[in-house]
């Protein structure tokens, strides 16, 4: 309890100590990946790896900690044909691919002190550079789809596990980044972070196959059941192990923002001569 209250009132200190502030608003690029029953450990899996966009607000508190609330865009997918070395996962067969629509909230902590104004005086330091970590919580929204032919399903409708899932869902961002001054108003980051998420259906695979296949439709038992080896007990893979509901499937985004700080420079001198004379 008392180290609790020993971080809180660090926090706090950190938090009230510098109390110059300013705003920034910017756009993010960058790159969007996925980890799961689909991808299971590969970063940036080549072709997997999608291009992200999104807007962001920091308010920067003072030198130390900003929050940022941010919106985030980017595309997803993963392929069971990527893992040779995997049979289980060859013999599956599966596919996917969604958008990922993020809203979140997040603090930073700048390591350095950080100031995108230019010292006014030669005694001051320049605090133009800072690596920084963040954490925060967000609320997003998928919607995993497959190709069957020359048709693009929404799997969620065709309940390929016969699971009524929520496609909304929330995650913790975390990660870290690397923020710099390009000019007292341009400011650039370069970040990578991850998304925990609660859910193990971004990719639409969790549990088991649907132990009575009558149930579905036609195009729900093909999306469900790809299967390249029959191997279950009644020579079906009816209701054996279709994923691993032990842990839920993360996705992930990093790259760039640029930024506009539009916060006047309260260290100025703000004296218009023309006032007076």
């Amino acid at each position: 309890m008392k180290y609790g209250a020993l971080i809180i009132f660090v926090v706090l200190t950190s938090l009230t100590a510098h109390p110059q502030s300013f705003r920034e608003i910017g756009i993010f690029g960058g790159a969007s990946y996925y980890k799961g029953d689909l991808n299971p450990k590969k970063h940036f899996p080549g072709a997997h790896t999608h291009f992200a966009f999104g807007a962001i607000w920091r308010e920067n508190l003072n030198k130390r900690w900003a929050v940022k609330a941010s919106y985030m865009r980017g595309r997803i997918s993963g392929v069971d044909a990527n893992f040779p070395e995997n049979p289980l996962q060859i013999d599956r067969n599966l596919s996917f691919f969604s958008t990922i629509h993020e809203f979140s909230g997040t603090l930073e902590f700048n390591f350095f002190e950080f100031n995108p104004f230019a010292p006014t005086s030669f005694f001051q330091s320049a605090d133009k550079i800072t690596p920084y970590a963040f954490i925060g919580i967000g609320v997003f929204r998928f919607n995993p789809q497959a190709r069957l032919g020359n048709n693009v399903y929404d799997l969620h409708d065709h309940s390929t596990e016969q699971q009524d899932y929520n496609r909304t869902a929330l995650a913790i961002p975390y990660g870290a980044g690397f923020k710099f001054r390009i000019s007292q108003r341009i400011l650039m980051s370069f970040e990578y972070g991850l998304r925990l998420t609660f859910t193990d259906y971004i990719d639409d695979v969790s549990t088991r196959y649907p132990p009575n296949p009558d149930l579905l439709t036609e195009t729900g038992i093909d999306l469900s059941n790809r299967s390249l080896r029959k191997s279950g007990p009644n020579g079906t893979n009816w209701g054996t192990q279709r994923g691993d509901s032990q842990s839920n499937d993360w996705y992930h985004f990093a790259g760039f923002t640029l930024s506009v700080n539009i916060t006047k420079n309260p260290n100025a001198c703000h004296f218009n001569q023309d006032k007076y004379f």
